[in-house]
């Protein structure tokens, strides 16, 4: 019965999944946090291994991924330079100086590169947002990068699943998920561990 279940909701439960995942990983402080494509590297292989479509899951990484940027931007609009003065980064200044001097120097063109740069990405945003960036501007960059991060990252992920379902069986592709799921846990672990001693 629960296999059955899963044959029906799995796929959907994939796709949803795959959306909060790409929106957090963008999103402010949270994306800093998450290992979001450790993530979607297990998360992907089991859509290759449930069938669900390249496209679909290509447009539900691409308005996760648009949606986190745009919250992003919206609170770093609504807090303005009071974002200096939040605990996340008082306590790692570094990462907010870093996606200022980012954003200060490539303009708009740090929104689309910056998508692609892992403690950059959740950052640059709301830096955009709290230095009063044009909102033309930024939601013109954020709908340029947001499928071509999905592109760059869903599909090769997507591909890779695809050619190892080939060469081995499901179950082979399943204890590989498994193990790359523990591996993103691990990673995850050892980087707040480091940041909490830091």
């Amino acid at each position: 019965m629960s296999a059955e279940i899963f044959n029906q909701w799995g796929p959907a439960l994939l796709v949803a999944a795959v959306f909060v995942i790409s929106l957090a990983e963008s999103l402010a402080v949270v994306g800093l946090l998450v290992p979001g494509v450790a993530l979607l590297l297990p998360l992907t292989l089991a859509a290759v291994a449930s069938e669900v479509s390249l496209p679909l899951w290509l447009m539900a990484g691409t308005f996760g991924a648009f949606l986190g940027d745009g919250l992003s931007f919206w609170l770093g609009q609504r807090a303005g330079p009071r974002i200096h003065h939040w605990r996340f980064f008082q306590k790692h200044p570094q990462w907010l100086h870093d996606g200022e001097r980012f954003f200060q120097r490539y303009g708009i063109w740090s929104i689309i590169v910056g998508r692609f740069i892992g403690p950059l990405r959740p950052v640059v945003p709301l830096v955009a947002g709290a230095l009063y960036m044009q909102g033309r501007a930024f939601w013109l960059a954020n709908a340029i990068s947001a499928p071509a991060w999905a592109v760059a990252y869903l599909a090769g992920m997507y591909w890779l699943g695809e050619e190892f379902l080939q060469t081995f069986s499901t179950s082979g592709l399943l204890i590989t998920l498994g193990g790359a799921t523990l591996i993103a846990f691990v990673v995850a672990a050892v980087i707040r561990w480091h940041q909490g001693r830091s």
